[in-house]
């Protein structure tokens, strides 16, 4: 495998650091980061001044020192949350997995997307080509529409006043409609992709909340348009629901109240 050469500013902020956790230190001066790096004081200022500005270093107006900024703190809530949902949602998405024989997964909202943090693939032999760490749009995903339902409305209407992107003929692109499609997804507790991704495969999904009206993440089931179909004539949509007021109840102490599914559309 061909290797790239590590860009050296990158390295450097990320040794500045990785000295305060080394050093156990909570604050340090120019000086002291400069001569414990080996670098000359003005490169060391600025990518310390990099640093503050992006949030990642803040500076002691009384000593002129520096500490690790709070933004930092963000990303150890994100990485800590992350970690509790994968380790108690998987055997979740195992046990429908082995019911249902249909691709199982886990997804949370990023960057006004969601990302799939966990996935149990169908014992069949349809394939799902989404992998952990993918990347999708709300509009247009089981699972995205469960997100975007409970969004905080300045948010939703981020999203609706955008170009919501074609995938294939079903998929929603019209605001307006999307908005409808929101609607009833809040009124009936579960959200469906109608062959919006691809054609010939279709999706339920449903939120799991660690408040009220408050998203963790939203998990779902994929697969054949047909075997979804017949999977929610088989319970699937109050399994579903089930199991997301499981999750809730174990990881955020959280019980939401369980409407019955209507049919599907």
């Amino acid at each position: 495998m061909a290797t790239t050469k590590n860009i050296q500013s990158v390295e450097r902020a990320f040794s500045i650091l990785e000295l305060f956790q080394q050093t156990g230190c909570s604050e340090h001066s120019v000086k002291e980061i400069s001569n414990a790096l080996e670098l000359n004081k003005s490169t060391t200022f600025g990518l310390i001044n990099t640093l503050t500005n992006l949030g990642y270093l803040q500076q002691n107006p009384e000593n002129q020192k520096y500490a690790l900024g709070l933004k930092l703190l963000s990303f150890s809530n994100t990485v800590k949350v992350q970690n509790i949902i994968i380790r108690s949602v998987h055997a979740y998405l195992e046990q429908i997995n082995l019911k249902y024989g249909e691709t199982a997964h886990c997804a949370i909202e990023q960057n006004d997307g969601v990302i799939y943090v966990d996935k149990v693939e169908a014992t069949g032999s349809i394939f799902i080509s989404t992998q952990i760490g993918t990347h999708n749009d709300l509009h247009c995903t089981g699972v995205g529409k469960c997100i975007l339902a409970y969004m905080d409305p300045a948010m939703q209407e981020r999203i609706f006043s955008r170009s919501l992107k074609t995938m294939t003929y079903n998929t929603i692109t019209n605001s307006e409609q999307l908005r409808e499609e929101i609607l009833k997804v809040r009124a009936r507790g579960y959200a469906e992709d109608n062959e919006e991704i691809a054609i010939g495969l279709s999706c339920v999904a449903i939120p799991v909340f660690s408040a009220p009206g408050v998203v963790a993440c939203a998990i779902s089931v994929s697969g054949m348009t047909s075997r979804i179909r017949m999977a929610c004539d088989n319970g699937l949509v109050n399994e579903l629901k089930r199991t997301g007021a499981a999750i809730s109840k174990k990881v955020f102490g959280y019980v939401p109240e369980l409407p019955e599914a209507e049919a599907l559309s």
